[in-house]
């Protein structure tokens, strides 16, 4: 007996990828501007394409360390390496904050404490208007 298996190919086209390499820029731009306001506070070295950098570099840094630690966790079997491997990437975020902005570990914090803040400001004035996605109001139960 012969099986055809017909495979449908499975390919992105032009537009797709233009529109994920606009959706890209426009989540980077939004996420940087709570770091660049937020460093506007803490750092002389401020600018919004340092904050750019910054929130992109972070975001490499942290999951690369959380990657790092997931993978001893599945060779050591110990689910509780991962919450380490968390705080550790919390803390390459502010050394990237720290390298980046030009501050010391505390105006890091303040950074990425302060941006933090205006993030869920943003997030609830944007759910307010009807305008959100996956947001910390829907993770938090919030109704507006």
């Amino acid at each position: 007996m012969l099986k055809v298996i017909i495979v449908k190919e499975n390919t992105m086209h032009i537009p797709d990828i233009v529109d994920v390499i606009i959706g890209f820029l426009i989540s980077w731009i939004i996420i940087s501007i709570p770091v660049w306001l937020a460093s506007k506070l803490f750092s002389s070295e401020s600018s919004f394409p340092r904050a750019m950098a910054a929130s992109l570099i972070s975001i490499i840094v942290f999951a690369i360390i959380v990657a790092i630690f997931a993978f001893i966790a599945l060779v050591i079997h110990n689910p509780f390496v991962m919450p380490i491997g968390f705080i550790v990437g919390l803390i390459g975020i502010l050394g990237v904050y720290k390298a980046i902005f030009d501050v010391g570990w505390l105006g890091a914090l303040g950074i990425a404490i302060l941006a933090f803040i205006i993030s869920i400001v943003i997030d609830l004035i944007l759910a307010a208007v009807g305008l959100e996605a996956f947001t910390i109001t829907d993770f938090l139960h919030i109704k507006i």
